[in-house]
């Protein structure tokens, strides 16, 4: 052995201890490095899992269509606002429920990929305009919410809803075509008892329904008698429900007459509803609340089935006008059960004339349009109801088989003390004579209204001054004295 050898570990054989000393720095490098290793490992997965606990609560609060915050967002940070301390947690914040118009119709008729553009152009618009001040989450479907903390006046809140509404009046540039579309706004504010997202949420949306009954882009605010309209309402949606089984329902009916002649030429049914603990309940009580819960296709078919058999009683030419909504169109049995009655009550089709709104049109065309074309070729005739108010569109006359227009009765109430109505009358009877069709001027009262809509150059007439609606036993008295007065106006 060496002299360096032997100097390092004596003259003897190397001990255990001299071994560790040796041997230590290496060990303690290896178990060092080892440490880094294994520490850096656990930083890596604590990142990694940190990351991935990021990713999973980003995409747990974010729509994966449109990018922006999702419904579940809206719950966790209502609920962080609700449980906030302070005497008066979330006062005044305000909660604004937004839902779009025509989005089915973009859906059925553009296709899918269509709607689905239309919302995150729409989600993009409200991020930009509402950047610094509000959050914006989309509920689902069509339907978006804007939260607007820090106390906003209501001028505030009236400020933000004009904002979003002239956001919605801009085309929307989708891949297939340009689109323009609508919107109502329901405005809720978070209350201090609120203890949860829903007791909010139920506020904007009744807000909301409130919003959808104005025509055009609108918003409502919340108030308290809101929520008791909707429990009449909830009320009246479940008697509906036993009501045409009772019997409960019955027709009136309401003569049209040529306006030059003033005789009738048909009559228009109006249904009404007697109800056990309420009395009559009219119409546009409870039609909605027949078309929400689907009962307008059993409630509907009956008043067509009904008016037909009591029209057949009556000396023929006279008609009978049923309004038919648009529900109706969609029940693919529905022209079928017209020929049915038809049939049945031995009336000839050119006595029944269907009477619709132009909101159907919204509806799908093509079944819309294939419906009323059958329906003409068997000979009944088409009443456009209402024209002059919500989408009057010229493109309806040419797209649509008509025979008839029928004057809002607003514009009748107005027309002799408003020059513009006036003029809007004369428009659509100029209309009516251009696309070949008769005109009715609903809502006549006065022997002044006759006499400047019979100058214009309408067909008929119908309202109070004419006749308020009748029986029908009533409706056939009517008619068997009908030839006597003509008599008489002849001789006059």
């Amino acid at each position: 052995m060496s002299d360096g050898v032997h100097g390092l570990w004596g003259s003897g054989t190397p001990t255990f201890a001299s071994l560790s000393v040796v041997l230590m720095p290496l060990i303690c490098g290896v178990l060092f490095y080892q440490g880094g290793r294994a520490r850096s490992r656990l930083m890596q997965e604590l990142e990694l899992r940190r990351k991935t606990e990021e990713d999973l609560s980003r995409a747990l609060h974010t729509d994966q269509l449109t990018g922006i915050a999702n419904r579940f967002a809206l719950e966790c940070d209502l609920r962080e606002r609700l449980s906030a301390t302070g005497p008066v947690p979330a006062a005044r914040t305000a909660l604004l429920m937004l839902d779009l118009d025509r989005f089915k119709f973009v859906n059925d008729s553009m296709g899918h990929d269509a709607g689905d553009e239309l919302l995150i152009a729409l989600a993009q618009r409200l991020i930009q305009a509402m950047s610094g001040f509000a959050t914006v989450y989309r509920l689902g479907g069509d339907e978006f919410v804007i939260v607007v903390a820090g106390a906003p006046s209501d001028g505030k809140l009236d400020d933000i809803c004009a904002t979003i509404k002239s956001l919605l009046a801009e085309p929307f540039q989708l891949s297939s075509a340009q689109f323009w579309t609508g919107g109502s706004i329901g405005v809720a504010y978070i209350e201090p008892d609120d203890r949860s997202m829903s007791a909010v949420l139920k506020r904007a949306d009744l807000a909301l329904y409130k919003a959808k009954e104005i025509a055009g882009n609108s918003h409502m605010v919340y108030e308290p008698d809101m929520a008791e309209e909707a429990t009449r309402k909830g009320e009246i949606e479940y008697d509906l429900s036993r009501a045409l089984a009772a019997g409960e329902f019955f027709l009136e009916y309401q003569p049209i007459v040529g306006i030059e002649s003033r005789a009738i030429r048909s009559f228009e049914a109006l249904i009404r509803w007697r109800h056990p603990e309420k009395g009559v309940i009219p119409p546009d009580r409870f039609i909605s609340a027949a078309e929400k819960t689907g009962l307008i296709l059993p409630i509907g078919n009956w008043v067509l089935r009904t008016a037909c058999l009591e029209a057949a009683r009556w000396p023929a030419p006279t008609g009978i006008a049923v309004n038919v909504a648009g529900d109706q169109f969609k029940d693919r049995a529905f022209v079928p059960h017209v020929k049915a009655c038809l049939a049945e009550a031995g009336l000839a089709p050119g006595r029944l004339t269907i009477e619709v709104t132009e909101s159907i049109f919204h509806i799908d065309a093509a079944i819309i349009s294939d419906s009323l074309m059958e329906l003409r070729a068997h000979g009944v005739r088409i009443a456009l109801d209402d024209f002059g108010i919500g989408f009057s569109s010229i493109n309806n006359l040419r797209r649509f088989p008509l025979d008839q227009l029928k004057v809002d009765r607003s514009f009748t109430k107005s027309m002799l003390g408003n020059q513009r109505d006036a003029e809007i009358v004369d428009i659509i009877l100029q209309l009516g004579n251009t696309f070949q069709v008769s005109t009715t001027i609903e809502g006549i009262e006065t022997e002044g209204q006759m006499e400047f809509v019979r100058a214009l150059g309408a067909s008929e007439a119908q309202g109070f001054l004419i006749s308020r609606p009748v029986s029908a036993e009533d409706a056939f008295a009517i008619l068997q004295r009908e030839p006597e007065k003509l008599a008489v106006r002849s001789a006059g």
